[in-house]
């Protein structure tokens, strides 16, 4: 199992998915589960907390948190900001297309 940092933390989600890839990041199970339901549905850790992801992904919120330091974040919270600038940025993009 390869959970080791990263020199740099991703700042974007499609940099967030480039570093699991080229990392070859392998996770437990019940990680994997955490991590793929972040990726799949954003808005779920944008808006939510390291509790509401884990009864989400029927995981404990201290896996939630596991997850955040093996894809390179000191805590939850700086992970959920990458999510939360990803929504940021989708919401003002469509902003700019109704003007």
């Amino acid at each position: 199992m390869s959970t080791e940092k990263t020199n740099r933390k991703p700042t974007t989600i499609a940099e967030l998915k480039d570093m699991i890839v080229a990392t070859r990041l392998s996770l437990p199970e019940q990680q994997e589960r955490v991590a793929r339901m972040a990726l799949a549905h954003p808005e779920t850790v944008a808006f939510g907390t390291a509790q509401s992801l884990a009864d989400r992904c029927v995981v404990s919120p201290s896996t939630v948190v596991r997850v955040a330091t093996a894809l390179g974040f000191d805590n939850f919270r700086e992970f959920r900001q990458v999510f939360r600038r990803h929504i940021r940025e989708i919401s003002m993009r469509a902003a700019e297309t109704l003007c």
